[in-house]
Protein backbone atom coordinates (compact mmCIF):
# COMPACT_ATOMS: atom_id res chain seq x y z
CA UNK A 1 0.00 0.00 0.00
CA UNK A 2 0.96 3.34 -0.73
CA UNK A 3 1.21 6.06 2.22
CA UNK A 4 -1.41 8.19 2.52
CA UNK A 5 0.40 11.57 1.01
CA UNK A 6 1.71 9.95 -2.18
CA UNK A 7 -2.02 9.37 -2.47
CA UNK A 8 -2.91 12.35 -2.00
CA UNK A 9 -0.25 13.94 -4.37
CA UNK A 10 -1.15 11.49 -7.23
CA UNK A 11 -5.07 12.48 -6.64
CA UNK A 12 -4.05 16.38 -6.53
CA UNK A 13 -1.67 16.21 -9.51
CA UNK A 14 -4.43 14.03 -11.78
CA UNK A 15 -7.10 17.08 -10.76
CA UNK A 16 -4.87 19.39 -12.09
CA UNK A 17 -3.64 18.12 -15.43
CA UNK A 18 -7.36 17.03 -15.87
CA UNK A 19 -8.73 20.82 -15.33
CA UNK A 20 -5.76 22.23 -17.59
CA UNK A 21 -6.89 19.59 -19.93
CA UNK A 22 -10.26 20.74 -19.99
CA UNK A 23 -9.35 24.91 -20.34
CA UNK A 24 -9.16 25.26 -24.14
CA UNK A 25 -12.36 23.06 -24.40
CA UNK A 26 -14.13 25.50 -22.91
CA UNK A 27 -13.06 28.27 -25.16
CA UNK A 28 -13.50 26.06 -28.21
CA UNK A 29 -16.91 24.80 -26.55
CA UNK A 30 -18.58 28.71 -26.48
CA UNK A 31 -16.46 29.07 -30.19
CA UNK A 32 -19.04 26.55 -31.29
CA UNK A 33 -21.83 27.34 -28.76
CA UNK A 34 -25.18 27.11 -31.24
CA UNK A 35 -28.15 29.62 -31.23
CA UNK A 36 -31.44 29.02 -29.53
CA UNK A 37 -33.14 31.89 -31.33
CA UNK A 38 -33.70 35.50 -29.81
CA UNK A 39 -30.32 36.31 -29.88
CA UNK A 40 -28.98 33.15 -27.32
CA UNK A 41 -26.35 31.31 -27.66
CA UNK A 42 -25.84 28.00 -25.28
CA UNK A 43 -23.17 25.89 -25.13
CA UNK A 44 -22.48 22.63 -22.13
CA UNK A 45 -18.99 23.51 -20.30
CA UNK A 46 -17.66 20.83 -17.62
CA UNK A 47 -17.25 22.32 -14.29
CA UNK A 48 -15.26 21.22 -11.47
CA UNK A 49 -16.88 21.07 -8.36
CA UNK A 50 -15.47 21.94 -5.02
CA UNK A 51 -15.52 17.90 -4.21
CA UNK A 52 -13.45 16.71 -6.97
CA UNK A 53 -16.24 15.79 -9.35
CA UNK A 54 -17.15 17.16 -12.90
CA UNK A 55 -20.33 18.63 -13.80
CA UNK A 56 -21.50 18.89 -16.93
CA UNK A 57 -23.78 21.99 -17.22
CA UNK A 58 -25.60 23.59 -20.18
CA UNK A 59 -24.39 27.74 -20.67
CA UNK A 60 -26.39 30.27 -22.45
CA UNK A 61 -25.44 34.06 -22.79
CA UNK A 62 -26.44 36.95 -25.19
CA UNK A 63 -25.06 36.99 -28.91
CA UNK A 64 -23.69 40.52 -30.10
Amino acid sequence: MMPTNIKSTLVTASLVSGVAAMLPLSALARKGAQSVGKGLKCYTAAVLQSNGTVKYEHVCYKGV
